[in-house]
């Protein structure tokens, strides 16, 4: 994997329509962010996506810094990308030679992250990076934030998968993550402390699973989503079900590791010193 480096500073007031955020001095101070995109093949909308988190951010008043990884694109996505960066030194890129999977894509980027929170977004469009700014707030009660989707763009079969590996967590485990593959505000020690066994994409589901146990705070915020109108989504095949269910049973097998903070609740802040 190649990597390039670099961070961002900040200040102005926002424009009219655009959500405010508390002056600097304030009686609400709000976290430092890291501003997250995993990308494959999206040419038709990457830099339009990039260029608003870009301005967004610069805007806010926020310390922050935005990263993005091509997963070994084929189209032109890496060519905007390094011209983007190019422009804006302070937009860090993470490059993978080979396409390497929506997993890899995402640990890479939180590995890379240095802020208090980790803002993880798509680059196709759906959720606007703004909604952010409604997340943020948030974070003063909560450790995770969920932007879940108030209406996912699915096909009659991608929706029953959705919803049948958003139910087994509150099966299996006692624990709700609402929509565990939608764009999350997560705090970065959660990623940092907590080891997963997952090896497809329900390593989002886990570690909702295992931050919950170990009683950090979980909750979501419904929001509307854009379908989506360029490039291709990379489905649900048959093989990436079946990896989800070996998942599934890996972290069945493995919750004698979780802490076991049963009775304590959501709202109790972990202590860091547990080695949990």
């Amino acid at each position: 994997m190649k990597t390039r480096t670099a961070s961002g500073p900040n200040p102005r007031v926002p424009l009219e329509g655009e959500t405010k955020i508390p002056p600097e001095g304030g009686t609400t101070k709000l976290p430092s962010v890291s501003v997250c995109f995993p990308t494959y093949n999206e040419e038709a909308t990457i830099e339009a996506v990039l260029r608003e988190a870009q301005r967004l951010m610069v805007d806010s008043g926020l310390e922050y810094e935005i990263l993005v990884c091509n997963d070994g694109s084929s189209d032109s996505t890496g060519v905007i990308i390094r011209r983007l960066a190019h422009e804006h030194p302070e937009l860090r890129v993470l490059e993978h030679e080979t396409n390497r999977g929506i997993r890899a894509t995402f640990e890479d980027l939180y590995a890379a992250a240095t802020k208090e929170f980790v803002f993880l977004n798509s680059t196709d469009g759906q959720w606007d990076t703004a909604i952010l700014f409604e997340l943020l707030p948030m974070t003063s009660d909560w450790d995770v934030i969920i932007a879940s989707r108030k209406d996912k763009h699915y096909a009659a079969a991608r929706r029953l998968i959705s919803w049948g590996f958003n139910l087994a967590p509150r099966l299996l485990f006692g624990v709700n993550t609402y929509d565990a593959g939608a764009v999350k505000l997560v705090r970065r020690e959660i990623i940092e402390r907590l080891p997963l066994v997952s090896r497809s994409p329900f390593s989002e589901a886990e570690r909702l699973i295992r931050a919950s146990r170990a009683g950090y705070r979980i909750t979501h915020l419904p929001v509307t989503t854009n379908p989506r109108h360029a490039g291709k989504s990379s489905g649900v095949s048959f093989a990436s079900v079946v990896r989800a269910i070996r998942d599934v049973i890996r972290v069945w097998r493995s919750r004698n590791d979780f802490c076991d903070e049963s009775g304590q609740g959501h709202q109790r802040k972990p202590d860091p010193s547990s080695g949990c």
